[in-house]
């Protein structure tokens, strides 16, 4: 058998690949992990390229958990180094030179952390037959209408299969299935094969009601991740209880920073992580129409005046009675 050689015509657009990375590293890793490594390399040689968590998932159709998985696994490994500005943001990554030690790496990391947790059924083309039945159904027939309209277009037969492994082959309700639409929408992603990436990760998770699916996305929120930071938790998941708080404030017209300085300053009055306590100071704020940081200080400084008027007051009349 003959050898194959490779070479191109184009004198440009070359992504450097360290042979380190290729020989040592790129083995044992997860293979999505791989793409979205390659990717970031790929994305090194563009010039004032602004991105973030949620375009690199749509660019490579993965879910947000999925990239970030990635970036912990390579941070792990030293390959890179992920930057955070003080409210807990990712703002930037820089790459690392491969140290040539994949043991190392191997060692620090939990392989089943990245594991497919649960086996997926095979995915299958359905005919038109199945189709026709499966529309046939009242229930399956009102949900493709309310995804109709959300996606704004009529279903093609390519995004016909989908839902149906969704609720066949997923055994996804249609509740279950109406929610995943929604997240999506909602996060500005109406792709159809985003939202099977996402159904795929939920599946593998063993999640199969709304109830499970909301405290997962809360789980694997930016605002999830701040709080924690903001709280000094990094050693546990956060605790039914905990979560529902989490989910309480998100609804609220609050900044995300608000949050987070409640948290903060929780901190710094009881010496622990009381979401209690936090919650009552954003019960406050909420009660004096706060939005925004700039609105917490207004407020500081109101009430130092008010202190500080009391304490004149007070000095006058022990003055006076004297």
């Amino acid at each position: 058998m003959a050898d194959i050689t490779l070479h191109t015509s184009n004198e440009s657009g070359v992504t450097c690949v360290s042979n380190a990375f290729i020989d040592e590293y790129m083995k044992d890793a997860n293979g999505e992990f791989v793409k979205i490594y390659l990717y970031l390399l790929r994305l090194l040689g563009q010039d004032e390229l602004d991105i973030d968590i949620s375009v690199l998932a749509e660019k490579l159709d993965h879910t947000e958990r999925d990239v970030k998985r990635a970036l912990s696994y390579w941070e792990k490994c030293k390959l890179l180094s992920l930057e955070y500005n003080s409210s807990g943001e990712l703002t930037g990554i820089c790459f690392l030179e491969p140290s040539g030690n994949p043991n190392k790496c191997s060692s620090q990391v939990n392989d089943s952390e990245y594991q497919t947790r649960s086996p997926l059924p095979m995915r299958q083309e359905y005919s038109i037959t199945q189709m026709n039945r499966f529309k046939e159904d009242d229930k399956m027939d009102e949900l493709l209408f309310v995804i109709e309209k959300y996606l704004g277009h009529n279903l093609t037969v390519t995004d016909l299969n989908y839902i149906i492994y969704w609720t066949a082959d997923l055994h996804f309700s249609t509740e279950l299935v109406t929610y995943l639409v929604e997240y999506c929408i909602d996060k500005g992603h109406p792709s159809i094969k985003y939202m099977d990436r996402i159904a795929l990760d939920w599946a593998s998770n063993n999640i199969s009601s709304v109830e499970e699916a909301k405290e997962d996305t809360i789980q694997h929120s930016d605002a999830y991740y701040n709080i924690c930071k903001s709280f000094g938790i990094n050693n546990r998941s956060l605790i039914k209880s905990e979560l529902e708080y989490v989910q309480k404030w998100k609804k609220l017209s609050l900044s995300d920073d608000v949050i987070e300085e409640a948290c903060r300053r929780t901190i710094v009055n009881t010496n622990k992580p009381n979401f209690e306590y936090a919650d009552k100071i954003i019960d406050n704020w909420v009660s004096h129409k706060v939005k925004t940081l700039d609105d917490v200080r207004a407020i500081d400084e109101e009430y130092k005046k008010k202190f500080k008027n009391a304490s004149v007051r007070s000095t006058k009349s022990v003055t006076q009675s004297n």
